[in-house]
């Protein structure tokens, strides 16, 4: 089973020239941006990231049919979906078209919404078992139906309803929903159920008919409800592991959205029917149970344990509401291990870290922020690039998954002002927060959080004050138990009866720079770092350095023969750079049971390369990890480690359309076709472009560009109609990736469904497309998110956006026309497209955005005037040794966009984007 996805691929830094026309023999001009790129804290190994139709609730245990992988959910007739590896899921059909007439009988009011399955194969027929119930009641029935194949393509597919296993009404002492099936050590079969009432009950079934036994028809209590704090207890989940049955079940509540507090917990026991105790000797009878997930990230209320055997590797599937998708049921697989005591536990650990190098993404592309307002990227000589906020409306704008962390750690220069400034502030409104401020009412720095506004606020108050105009680093920890407020690295309060977490906050506002009280300044100074992580460090981990590794970037594929280079740096915990004598590095190789050096220890460099093997394990086998660690004038250490892996041949590609030969690919990949007169023209500007009519006329594309991750392209949209294409590729009109000039929104959208309306992702831009004028457009995505920049600057974001565009590709790739025959074809000019397989950074998505157009005796630069904190410089020389300087007059600013014309010399002249 492959349960590895598709790793964000990353392309070198690409250099933009022009030749002059015929006569020009004495002019020369190279425009180019220097990347710089960023990695931090990644895992060795490569993560399993979900893709394709994850809407599910309450799933089922994965389970094998066929070589393909399916999983059933609640919904009408009951819901499934299936995979050919575990990582891209499809939605096939219900279970159910017509509802059993003994659920209507048995349970007045139930419509088809059939809950909680869970399946298991024996007797050579594949056993589904559901619950039928309304909300809030016992009048409950769990139900089994068979089927010998769960292919739907397979002749014998068919599924046969068995009737009812058990049924509750009011009165009884359980409830009968959410089935798990499990056979014990002697090959009898088991059903774990229940809900609320008295907690999860357990019956023998018939190991023949998989119905209900009727030699032993005692029903046994194995757990009930956390009494403590009187969170309800469902979602039962039996598995065999060793010598120990699990009991794993959900505490807390299901289906209140955003606000749910599911949690998993777990116990075991030495018999099937208990007790089941948790690690601490507690039994779940006794509202004992160890905590095995919970709420953290994007990743809210995990819920319904199923657990799959693969390849010596134990998977557990589960759902959670998205944080970045309004809460929306999603499916997810995930590894985990057993200790050696025999307790399965699962790390989620995640960091967000941002740099504010030319926006504000974190460094592991998980939470992207939005610089909002004209917030700028400018060059601290010190620290470096940092967020510059005005204190009047400027901030950063983050995906609402991000609050729910354990950590903050920022390094920040305050200008002093009015007090309530706000660093940070996660919440939702002036009902719930999280926040941290420089300067309170008191006169002293606070972190405060509340679930019921002013009332309820806990609080560390600082008894250090934050000087102004001085870089400061803070941190906060808070585990539920206490919080500890770290000033320059030293706690300086702890408040042992802070038990709140940022995950009870429920936010729908997550903000650097401002506050949820709408009369509070906003920040006026400059941000250098915030790093945010899902559990609470050690008072150790929040002073140690950082070490970062900019090449090679995690996850990518090496070839035979390829020589690969490594970079990086460090800073210690407040962000003051570390010195190459800082740093070693070490390379090395991993196979199964071996781990050799390639490289090192070696320290005193920054950088350095190794070359793989033409042939043999090393070459083609294992992966590559690339270690680097760093300590700081106190002698405190800390690593970070990027892994490799191997891939044949790069398979990476890139198309470029100039529209100075028609629809040709200047990379000779995928060469387009002009459809129904479509044609160029000359604009003054940009020379020779795409000119589309509106008619009829588009560009078609061979069915390959359809695996792109990366599209960009200058648009002069003529105007017109709604639903106009700049691209649309993809299957038909239910499984397609597009981008349009203007949606029913008015704006600028780009979506993606494999499966029509019902399970579209979509990216709007938060203004209209201009008419009539040049554009840059591009959208990026990596399988997890979508990133939307007009003229190089990012401008909106969709965190949940598991799809690529091959997961939807086919054979009718177009520019300017769209699947949907109603829809209008695209009325205006394209130029400079390009289509990448890569996932681009904005480094070279404002690379692409850069553009030279040749005029009689000059050359005349164009780029957006928002350059993410890069500046224009010339050299008359290329290479090592050149002197560039700045470029501070001669350009112009229209629509904006910066134009500089060069006239024609006898001398070579280069220029560049650039840091200061």
């Amino acid at each position: 089973m492959n349960f590895l996805a598709d790793a964000p691929g990353h392309s070198s830094c690409k250099a933009y020239g022009n030749n002059p026309g015929s006569g020009h023999t004495t002019f020369g001009i190279l425009i180019r941006v220097f990347l710089f790129l960023t990695v931090l804290n990644q895992e060795i190994i490569a993560q399993t990231l979900l893709r394709g139709s994850l809407g599910i609730h309450d799933p089922s245990a994965v389970i094998q049919c066929e070589g393909l992988y399916y999983v059933y959910g609640t919904g009408q007739g009951v819901l499934s979906k299936y995979s050919t590896d575990g990582v891209h899921w499809i939605t096939g059909p219900s279970v159910f078209a017509n509802v059993p007439s003994w659920t209507t009988n048995d349970v007045p009011g139930f419509t088809g919404d059939f809950w909680a399955p869970d399946i298991e194969y024996f007797n050579g027929v594949y056993h589904l078992y559901y619950a039928v119930s309304t909300f809030g009641s016992q009048v409950s029935g769990i139900g089994l139906a068979t089927n010998p194949t769960l292919n739907p393509n397979d002749l014998n597919f068919h599924w046969t309803d068995q009737g009812p296993v058990i049924l509750s009404t009011n009165g009884y002492s359980y409830n009968c929903i959410d089935p798990s099936i499990t056979f014990d050590s002697q090959s009898n079969l088991w059903m774990s159920f229940g809900s609320f009432w008295t907690g999860i009950k357990l019956i023998q079934l018939n190991s023949s008919t998989g119905l209900r036994s009727t030699s032993n028809t005692t029903v046994y209590s194995i757990a009930d409800d956390n009494a403590a704090s009187g969170d309800p207890i469902e979602a039962s989940y039996l598995y065999q592991h060793g010598s120990y049955y699990y009991l794993f079940v959900n505490w807390g509540t299901c289906c209140s959205g955003l606000q749910s507090t599911y949690n998993i917990r777990v116990g075991r026991s030495t018999s099937i029917t208990g007790p089941f105790l948790d690690n601490n000797g507690v039994s779940m009878l006794s509202s004992g149970g160890t905590l095995f997930l919970q709420t953290t990230g994007k990743y809210v209320a995990p819920g319904q344990v199923g657990i799959i055997y693969q390849n010596g590797t134990y998977y557990f599937g589960y759902h959670y509401l998205d944080a970045d998708a309004n809460g929306a049921p999603t499916f997810d697989l995930e590894p985990f291990t057993w200790t050696s005591s025999g307790w399965p536990v699962f790390t989620n650990e995640w960091t967000a870290a941002y740099h504010f190098r030319m926006d504000a993404r974190d460094d592991d592309n998980q939470f992207y922020g939005l610089m909002e307002n004209g917030a700028a990227i400018v060059d601290d000589p010190f620290l470096g690039d940092c967020v510059a906020l005005n204190g009047i409306n400027q901030y950063v704008n983050l995906p609402l998954g991000l609050a729910n962390a354990q950590t903050f750690s920022t390094v920040f220069e305050w200008n002093g002002g009015a007090a309530w400034q706000r660093v940070f502030d996660f919440g939702n409104g002036t009902n719930s927060y999280v926040f941290f401020t420089p300067l309170a009412s008191t006169g002293f720095p606070r972190f405060t959080i509340s679930a019921s506004s002013i009332g309820g606020e806990q609080h560390l108050d600082s008894p250090v004050a934050i000087p102004a105009n001085v870089w400061t680093h803070v941190a906060i920890t808070t585990d539920g138990t206490r919080g500890i407020l770290y000033i320059n690295g030293v706690p300086v309060v702890t408040n042992s009866s802070m038990n709140l977490l940022a995950s009870q906050i429920v936010p729908t506002n997550v903000w650097f720079g401002r506050s949820q009280f709408s009369t509070d300044p906003y920040f006026n100074g400059e941000i250098s770092s915030v790093r945010i992580f899902g559990r609470a460090l050690s008072a150790a981990e929040i002073v140690a350095p950082q070490p970062r590794i900019s090449a090679p970037i995690a996850n990518s594929n090496y070839q035979p023969g390829q020589t690969v280079s490594f970079a990086g740096d460090a800073m210690d915990f407040a962000d003051t750079p570390l010195s190459a004598t800082d740093l070693t590095w070490t390379v090395e190789f991993c196979d199964t049971n071996t781990t050799n050096v390639v490289i090192g220890p070696v320290s005193g460099i920054t950088s350095g390369s190794f070359t793989v093997p033409m042939d043999g394990e090393e070459a083609t086998n294992g992966f590559y990890q690339v270690i680097l660690s760093a300590t700081d004038s106190s002698g405190r250490a800390a690593s970070n480690c990027v892994a490799i892996f191997p891939n044949a041949t790069n398979t990476d590609w890139t198309s470029y359309y100039p529209f100075t030969n028609g629809a040709a690919d200047a990379n000779g990949n995928f060469n387009g076709s002009l459809i129904n007169g479509a044609g160029t023209a000359t604009d003054p500007v940009r020379g020779s472009v795409l000119s589309l009519s509106g008619s009829s006329q588009y560009v078609s594309l061979p069915a390959g560009i359809g695996a792109m991750k990366t599209f960009s392209a200058w648009v002069k949209w003529g105007g017109g109609n709604d639903w106009q294409r700049i691209f649309d590729f993809g299957q038909n009109n239910t499984s397609y990736a597009m981008l349009t000039t203007k949606a029913n929104s008015g704006k600028l959208r780009f979506e993606i469904t494999p499966n029509g309306s019902g399970e579209t992702r979509d990216l709007d831009s938060p203004n209209p497309l201009p008419t009539n004028v040049w554009t840059h457009i591009a959208v990026a995505l990596d399988g997890r998110q979508a990133i939307m920049y007009i003229n190089g600057r990012a401008v909106a974001v969709n965190s949940s956006v598991n799809l690529l565009p091959s997961d939807v590709m086919g054979a009718a790739d177009y520019l300017g026309r769209s699947q949907f025959s109603a829809d209008p074809y695209f009325k205006g000019q394209m130029d400079a497209v390009e289509i990448s397989s890569e996932t681009l950074p904005i480094e070279q998505v404002t690379a692409a955005s850069i553009s030279v157009s040749n005029g009689p005796s000059s050359l005349t630069l164009s780029w957006p005037a928002w350059t993410n904190g890069l500046a224009l410089y010339s050299s008359p020389a290329f290479g090592a040794g050149a002197n560039w300087s700045p470029v501070t007059s001669g350009f112009t600013v229209t629509n904006g966009m910066n134009f500089l014309t060069v006239p024609e010399t006898n001398n070579s002249g280069f220029f560049q984007l650039q840091q200061p």
